[in-house]
């Protein structure tokens, strides 16, 4: 089976997003790729839980590319911060073979991509035209 057709609409989807749905997609990505390094880590394959590892990390690092610190100010710079501690924290499961750091990086990321979800749709509903410059968003989907 051929992975062409997927994988062209995972590329269109990404590059007809808006601002909001590409934040959302890598939050997804991240929280997928989370779920199957834990399972990957109660089965035993070691490298199928590093890959796993490293794609998280690869969304975390797309986030951190994405924020603009001048214009996004204290927020900006406190995603950062999390952001930085989420691959500390992913780095630390990875080294102890520990599970209990990737379910801590979950747990936040899933609350924040809460968070998102509200916030974007305030967006939306006060300036939509602002959400709509994400055609040229340097976003890579690694998985």
């Amino acid at each position: 089976m051929t992975t062409a057709p997927f994988q062209s609409y995972q590329k269109t989807s990404v590059s007809t997003a808006d601002r909001g749905k590409l934040v959302l997609m890598i939050y997804d990505h991240c929280l997928k790729w989370s779920r199957l390094a834990l399972e990957a880590m109660e089965a035993g394959k070691v490298e199928d839980y590093t890959k796993a590892i490293f794609k998280v990390q690869d969304g975390i690092t797309e986030l951190t590319c994405s924020l603009d610190l001048e214009v996004g100010g204290d927020v900006a710079k406190n995603l950062h911060r999390l952001y930085t501690f989420y691959n500390r924290h992913l780095t630390t499961a990875l080294n102890q073979r520990d599970r209990v750091p990737i379910l801590q990086v979950q747990e936040m990321m899933g609350s924040l991509r809460g968070a998102w979800v509200l916030a974007i749709d305030k967006v939306r509903q006060e300036n939509p035209v602002q959400m709509m410059d994400g055609g040229n968003a340097q976003i890579r989907m690694v998985g």
